[in-house]
């Protein structure tokens, strides 16, 4: 199973990377704890919608700093 990770967890990957988990650790774990998207179309759109918005939120505090 692919999922979009919206957090970073130990020894899975980093926040908004695509990765394969089984089955099981994505359907129990991680998407009903909201730590993950299940990767179909309409949410890998999203996910750069999100990346976009992370870009700004960082130039936005390096502009503050």
């Amino acid at each position: 199973m692919e999922v979009i990770l919206l957090d970073h967890i130990e020894k899975v990957g980093g926040k908004h990377d695509v990765v394969k988990v089984k089955d099981g650790f994505g359907r129990n774990y991680l998407i009903p704890q909201g730590l993950a998207l299940v990767a179909n179309k309409a949410n890998m759109a999203r996910l750069d919608g999100m990346k976009k918005q992370a870009s700004k939120k960082d130039a936005a505090l390096v502009a503050e700093l």
